[in-house]
């Protein structure tokens, strides 16, 4: 396993418990999300991971190092990418990347040939003599992730690697950390509120609400725990029977494990029995039905309850 963790607790000073006995693993070369509103405790866990904080209670492995015995050796092996923008805007990406292989104590020349090799591979070559407040944000993004691949690290964590981009750039980071995937083999742990980036980019995801994980799957298989789809149309004409169809309003839905496989078979089925097909769509289960099932509430529900939670305990420190 690259990572281990068991009934993990974190305990902040004014009496938070940001993180509230949590067990998962992450296997190695899969990329891993964390999904949550703000304030559910992804970040916190994430920062138990780089070593920025130490757990109250529980126990932690990274790459086969514990924590907090073998934190130097942990902080060797993975790269983090932050919230918050970390590269300099004054300098250009190629200094930034060039700065960033010094720290972990390369040559000038391994410096050199790992900032050009990490733009080229970034496809961020034409910028790299550019200064960075020139970047847009999808190319900050990209910058800060080759940043962190300076030392060739096992484990890459990114904590809301696309929080604030545009669904452009946004779709351009999830292809960046794809193909970082296939070409490295690392793991990758994701931290996302955004269900889609979760859905599109995590081999598995973590459901977290309030410090806890609900429930850990893959998202295929969260979605098929949810239930089915359907197959919604609305006909002219008296349609033939179908196993679980019911009317709503003036349309047909009919369940379907796989509505997108099953619509033109039901449309076949149904023209073949003498009806028009006026129109048809379908309904897919969404990751947002599953944290809904698991959490009680959908993430936006969530992060209001826990954005409230926060303000009340600020008015009582405040009496």
């Amino acid at each position: 396993m690259a990572v281990r963790v068991e009934n993990l607790v974190k305990r902040y000073g004014n009496g938070v418990v940001a993180v509230n006995d949590v067990s998962f693993t992450i296997k190695e070369g899969e990329i891993f999300g964390l999904l949550g509103p703000n304030g559910a405790g992804k970040t916190t866990i994430i920062k138990v991971l780089t070593t920025l904080l130490s757990p109250t209670k529980g126990n932690v492995e990274v790459l086969g190092y514990g924590r907090t015995r073998d934190d130097t050796k942990i902080r060797n092996h993975i790269g983090y990418v932050p919230q918050d923008v970390s590269s300099d805007p004054a300098l250009t990406g190629y200094e930034n990347v060039l700065i960033s292989a010094k720290l972990y104590g390369k040559s000038r020349n391994e410096a050199k040939k790992i900032a050009g090799d990490i733009l080229s591979m970034l496809e961020l070559t034409h910028a790299g003599n550019r200064l960075v407040k020139t970047y847009s944000g999808g190319m900050i993004r990209k910058l800060e992730i080759g940043q962190a691949m300076v030392h060739k690290p096992s484990l890459l964590l990114l904590d809301e690697p696309t929080v604030g981009l545009d669904p452009k750039a946004r779709r351009q980071v999830w292809a960046q950390i794809r193909e970082l995937k296939k070409e490295t083999g690392m793991t990758i742990v994701v931290t996302t509120h955004y269900m889609e980036e979760a859905d599109s980019l995590c081999d598995r995801v973590a459901i977290m609400s309030i410090g806890k994980i609900a429930v850990t799957d893959s998202p295929r298989s969260l979605k098929k725990s949810v239930g089915k789809g359907a197959v919604i149309m609305k006909v002219t004409g008296t349609p033939p029977e179908i196993t679980g169809m019911v009317k709503e309003g003036d349309s047909i839905v009919i369940p379907s494990a796989e509505p997108e496989i099953e619509l033109p078979g039901y449309i076949r089925m149904i023209e073949q029995a003498g009806c028009k097909v006026n129109s048809a769509r379908i309904r897919e289960v969404t990751l947002d039905d599953a944290f809904m099932k698991y959490a009680g509430a959908s993430i936006d529900e969530s992060a209001q309850w826990q954005s409230t939670r926060k303000v009340r305990r600020v008015a009582r420190r405040l009496e």
